[in-house]
């Protein structure tokens, strides 16, 4: 009747964050996707060329493995480092990892790629709950839509936009995206 809450593995929540923005790629097998060098990513060894920033939307499993220059997403969140043999995988929750999902270019990325989707709906659509669906595959609660409504209002006013159809700017839905990717109930299965 109970089992205790954990935290999905790195590679798993790369591939859910692409396949939430509709980015993912699913076909098999193929060579490598070189990782992304990031402008911090310097030393002997380091590759001729960057990959793409979202790997090509390839999964995980289809990212080349470089020891000196690992992915610092997949890093935080505890991917095995290839240099030493491991037998299980750590576990943490660290302050590094909330910090990753709010500035990592690739999460950004990804909200805006999401945000374009969800704005090219149709206009009948209710965006949040389509959000929601696309998320966390169920609907907002009563609690939640009140929260998201207001935040868009709150950017609509910043933003200097009407507030009745502010969820259709693509500017105000790349937020509501940001902030859905970085709900815990993305990063841990219940």
């Amino acid at each position: 009747h109970r089992f205790s809450v954990r935290r999905i593995e790195s590679e798993a929540l790369r591939d859910s964050i692409l396949a939430i923005s509709g980015r993912l790629d699913l076909a098999p097998y193929g060579p490598p996707i070189p990782v992304y060098l990031t402008p911090f990513m310097q030393g002997r060894g380091r590759p001729g060329s960057s990959g793409p920033l979202d790997g090509a939307g390839r999964r995980s499993v289809y990212q080349s493995v470089n020891r000196n220059f690992l992915n610092p997403f997949m890093l935080t969140f505890d991917t095995p480092q290839p240099a030493t043999t491991v037998g299980r995988r750590p576990k943490s929750n660290v302050p590094a990892q909330a910090l990753i999902m709010l500035n990592s270019e690739f999460v950004h990325a990804q909200s805006d790629v999401w945000a374009k989707r969800l704005a090219a709906s149709p206009p009948e659509t209710d965006i949040v709950a389509l959000a929601y669906r696309q998320a966390f595959a169920r609907f907002p609660d009563e609690n939640e839509r009140k929260v998201m409504t207001q935040f868009v209002h709150d950017l609509a006013a910043t933003k200097q936009l009407p507030p009745q159809n502010a969820i259709r700017d693509e500017a105000v839905l790349r937020e509501v995206c940001h902030v859905l990717l970085n709900k815990k109930e993305l990063l841990y299965i219940d």
